[in-house]
């Protein structure tokens, strides 16, 4: 395996295990603030959470080309703690199948965006992008967490 390659896989995966720790912070909330619309990118930190959930669909759909076009989580809805979970472990396993799927030579596939007319995206940039992504959103929750009077969860890369 290439360092490049291995290491994305590596922090895909470190990704996943830290998402269950949000996961568990964000249920050891109130209904009240765990849904609130604190004004940030997405309203509450329901939807946040699943916000990322849908980024990970939505690309790692164009990444494998095929079958439908994944539908976005609702804005609003009032997931469940299992629900959330249940979303969090079908969309993990999809994006293991893709990274595990993937060869060196793959990172350098150009792909089309589709809703955005003639723009192409290397495959290499597009994973760094979704980490970029799950990192900037994690720090809006840190936030909001500590609004709500909460901790965000600890991690560490290599733990």
């Amino acid at each position: 395996m290439t360092p490049e390659l291995d290491l994305i896989r590596r922090i895909y995966a470190y990704n996943s295990r830290t998402r269950a720790k949000y996961l568990a912070a964000i249920w050891k909330l109130s209904p009240r603030e765990r849904y609130r619309d604190r004004g940030a990118s997405f309203p509450s930190l329901v939807d946040i959470f699943m916000h990322v959930l849908d980024d990970y669909s939505s690309w790692f759909w164009l990444v494998r080309g095929r079958g439908t076009e994944p539908k976005e989580y609702t804005l609003g809805k009032r997931f469940t703690r299992a629900e959330a979970a249940r979303e969090m472990r079908r969309s993990d396993r999809a994006v293991r199948r893709v990274l595990g799927s993937l060869t060196p030579r793959d990172l350098d596939r150009v792909l089309k965006l589709p809703r955005h007319t003639g723009k192409r995206i290397q495959l290499r940039t597009l994973l760094v992008h979704m980490i970029e992504e799950e990192l900037q959103h994690r720090g809006e929750m840190n936030a909001l967490l500590w609004q709500a009077g909460r901790d965000p969860p600890v991690t560490g890369f290599d733990e």
